[in-house]
């Protein structure tokens, strides 16, 4: 939604560094409190609405960002089984819980719990904020950030992007860098009663962007450092010991049952000593003794105290001391099972499904499921979810360490598995689109894993951080093959959903992955699209830098593909420039590579696209040609929604000629195949349409009534769309006041023009869902 506030000064809302909307400084207060008694979202005006001329506002004087509505995030783990104690650390939880809602300008209280791993940290941050949730009615944000793991540390800037996601704003809308990122997440939360919960953090520049500015909020961090550098945020500090003998007694004879110990003091005292009263072990002997119910606490003591090694480590370090609970747990486990526990550890991702499992192990998803439960029962392995598994960062450094020479193939072997379940998204998502990698034609015959393309985006978007963490890994080992196949497989995903920082990190890993291996090809494709993400973020000189050399790469190689997809790029850059006649000619030699190439549906969008340009150039007849020849070769093809969506340029031309009759007919029947299509957004495209044509046929109530449903379809999926729609109802109620300088629908500027901005592309390059009335 565009605010714009009674009078004072307008500040910018920014995105990526492009204007999306603007507010009044003077009622930033209180736009907020509108937002919040509303319980819906203050939507920023879309880019494409305002243009490149108005991108030199800073995002630091932003007041909001564009969210669907209220959302209200619950992202704590389960709370623990059998926790026990921590009384004292609990009361001093509550100590600083109590400074919320403290003096003006305090800022959110932090408090650090600190302790060796494996000490139940994480155990005592979840149970105080699960059994404190009312504290926090706005909600609770949760994130693991690796700060102790052998994989990357989580950045801020993906923490803060998964934060402002999960707090409402549009995916394609969340900046790219922390500052605006950090601007927008303490506006966000100003006003809110909310509770970030950092896990595993390993140092204080981690946690710092993540502090609301306002002392409604609060934030838990744990880790195993005193993180000093945050006692400039007013920090206070939870020390978490192991847990005092008695009440590590208690949490191993609540774990195994009171029937279990009894009778046997001295054996539960010895194991308590060798598990060194840390939790985590605890856990894990008694997931033994639960497991083999046969056997004696005597047993479990006397086959751990075997371990020479185990008790040296036992007498190390934190994560020494945390590493020897897990050796004889590993060693008691059949060799199969302790297969696939070192070959799954090598999985970079933050958790995984049965499938990776199967395919790092090679064995069948039925061998793999009942392995990874005899790993669950043994307390080395967290069940997430109905198949979908997670190991703690030290558990898997414990698997990693175990490993042995078959593990240098699991990397490809899973590697692989994402390659292959991302392509057979990918071709339900865009059955039609022309990829450089062949994995697409070898799926070919095997049965559709998914039902339609908003399930596999959907799968898609849940995979994203163990993708990208799986293409970092492959790339760092000179997979370069596979590295540059992998980005390209990513490319459905971050196109169509807008997960810009991921799609920036994937290209340019991708770019490296192919140029290693010579393959200009890829590199073009790649290229191309990282071209794109510039293009959609509004930086038209990055965007062209990287299509140009998309372009020549693509004539080096001789590939007309390629080449045929730079040109038509260069021409959607030269159209949000306005240079609508250099636009015409780059589609027009895009064109003619198609029709050299015989590819009917690429011939199909060219025209379109040319259809479109020259329309917005005011070059009707000529564009009626084009436009009606694409909607031929669609009809040819028996691609009515394409066909469908052709139509509301020719539309548009109609009703500008005074056809306004023959504009409605028309739009009335696409309506009908894009109302069936599955995608609101497409039927909204012809209603917003619809409204223009009636607005400028001076039938202003049904105009009204379009805008109406097409605001109302819109309200669950958000974004551009949504902005647009309601931007035309606000101006079309504003004529009707007889409010000045307010135009009617249809002569708003529109897109493609000096005043506007790409929103997607067609039907090879563009996203599935968003506005396509004005490429």
């Amino acid at each position: 939604m565009w605010l714009r506030m009674p009078a004072g000064d307008e500040v910018g809302l920014c995105c990526g560094g492009e204007r999306v909307g603007v507010v009044d400084v003077d009622d930033v207060d209180r736009l907020q409190d509108r937002r919040l008694a509303a319980g819906g979202g203050i939507r920023a005006r879309s880019v494409a609405e305002l243009g490149p001329q108005r991108q030199s506002h800073e995002v630091g004087r932003s007041g909001t960002g564009a969210v669907r509505g209220r959302v209200t995030p619950r992202q704590l783990p389960s709370m623990p089984a059998h926790f026990t104690s921590r009384a004292v650390e609990l009361e001093e939880l509550d100590r600083i819980a109590a400074t919320v809602d403290g003096a003006p300008g305090s800022g959110a209280p932090v408090a650090v719990i600190v302790g060796p791993g494996g000490v139940g940290k994480t155990a005592l941050a979840v149970t105080w904020a699960a059994r404190n949730a009312d504290l926090f009615p706005d909600g609770q944000l949760y994130v693991d950030m690796r700060g102790f793991s052998a994989d990357p540390m989580a950045l801020p800037q993906e923490v803060l992007a998964a934060f402002l996601r999960a707090l409402g704003v549009e995916p394609g809308l969340v900046p790219v860098e922390i500052a605006e990122q950090v601007t927008l997440f303490r506006t966000l939360t100003a006003g809110q009663r909310l509770l970030v919960l950092a896990d595993n953090v390993a140092s204080a520049a981690q946690v710092r962007p993540l502090i609301p500015a306002e002392a409604g909020c609060m934030v838990v961090a744990t880790s195993r450092l005193r993180l000093e550098g945050l006692f400039s945020e007013g920090a206070q500090f939870v020390e978490l010991d192991p847990l005092p003998h008695g009440h590590a007694v208690e949490l191993l004879a609540r774990t195994v049952g009171q029937r279990r110990v009894a009778g046997q003091h001295q054996d539960v005292v010895d194991l308590v000593r060798l598990c060194g009263r840390l939790p985590i072990a605890l856990r894990v002997a008694g997931a033994r003794l639960v497991s083999r119910p046969r056997w004696s606490v005597a047993r479990v003591v006397a086959e751990l105290s075997d371990e020479r090694s185990r008790l040296e480590k036992l007498s190390a370090d934190g994560d020494s001391l945390v590493a020897s609970t897990f050796d004889w747990s590993y060693h008691a486990l059949s060799e199969h099972v302790a297969r696939l526990y070192r070959l799954v550890s090598v999985h970079p991702g933050p958790d995984f499904g049965v499938g990776v499992a199967a395919a790092a192990s090679l064995l069948t998803p039925e061998q793999a499921a009942e392995g990874l439960q005899v790993l669950v029962d043994a307390s080395l392995l967290e069940e997430l979810d109905v198949d979908r598994f997670r190991f703690h960062d030290l558990v898997r450094l414990h698997g990693r360490a175990q490993r042995d020479l078959e593990c240098d193939e699991v990397l490809a072997r899973v590697g692989q598995w994402y390659l292959r379940e991302m392509t057979r998204a990918n071709v339900v998502v865009i059955p039609g689109r022309w990829r450089v990698s062949q994995t697409a034609e070898q799926l070919d015959g095997e049965p559709a894993r998914f039902s339609s393309g908003a399930a596999a985006l959907e799968w898609l978007a849940g995979e994203l951080p163990n993708a990208l963490m799986v293409l970092e890994a492959v790339v760092a080992d000179h997979q370069n093959e596979l590295g540059w196949q992998l980005c390209e497989a990513l490319w459905e995903l971050v196109l169509n959903r807008k997960h810009y920082p991921e799609w920036l990190r994937s290209h340019e890993l991708g770019i490296t992955a192919a140029q290693r291996c010579g393959n200009q090809i890829a590199e073009s494709r790649l290229r191309h699209q990282l071209g794109r993400a510039h293009l959609d973020l509004g930086d038209l000189g990055q965007a062209e830098q990287q299509t140009r050399r998309a372009l020549e790469l693509a004539r080096e190689a001789e590939d007309s593909r390629n080449e045929s997809a730079a040109l038509q790029q260069l021409g959607m850059v030269a159209q949000h420039r306005g240079d609508l006649d250099d636009a015409v000619s780059l589609f027009a030699a895009s064109l003619q590579l198609e029709q050299d190439l015989g590819i009917q549906r690429g011939v199909a969008l060219r025209h379109r696209r040319i259809g479109d340009a020259l329309r917005l150039a005011g070059h009707d007849a000529q564009a009626t040609r084009h436009l009606e020849a694409a909607a031929q070769l669609f009809a040819e093809l028996g691609d009515e929604k394409s066909e469908a969506q052709v139509a509301l340029g020719l539309a548009r031309i109609e009703a500008r000629s005074g056809r306004a009759g023959a504009a409605m007919r028309r739009l009335q029947r696409a309506r009908g195949v894009l109302g069936r299509s599955g995608s609101a957004v497409y039927e909204a495209d012809v209603l917003v349409v619809l409204a223009e044509v009636a607005e400028g046929d001076d039938q202003r109530l049904a105009a009204r009534g379009y805008l109406r449903e097409a605001v109302a379809l819109l309200s669950e999926v958000g974004g551009a769309a949504l902005d647009r729609a309601r931007a035309a109802l606000r101006r079309i109620d504003a004529v009707d006041r007889g409010e000045a300088g307010q135009s009617p629908v249809g002569d708003q500027p529109e897109e493609g023009t000096d005043r506007g901005k790409l929103v997607r592309g067609d039907g090879e390059d563009g996203d599935v869902s968003g506005p396509v009335a004005e490429q």
